[in-house]
């Protein structure tokens, strides 16, 4: 897990923020979880859900 603290605190911000009832980047939370999935394959199941969570209408 080189780089990815960053991206996971990212996505962890974006999760709160849409738990709070605020609108957020799903485009952003999508980039993100694709890029961790490739970074944390040991979290890639989990990243996998946040895709389909905020999938593309």
């Amino acid at each position: 897990m080189d780089h990815s603290w960053e991206e996971i605190d990212e996505l962890a911000e974006i999760l709160e923020s849409e738990a709070a009832g605020n609108a957020v980047n799903t485009g952003k939370a999508r980039e993100l979880a694709g890029r961790l999935i490739e970074l944390c394959p040991e979290i890639a199941c989990s990243m996998r859900l946040i895709l389909s969570r905020f999938q593309a209408p």
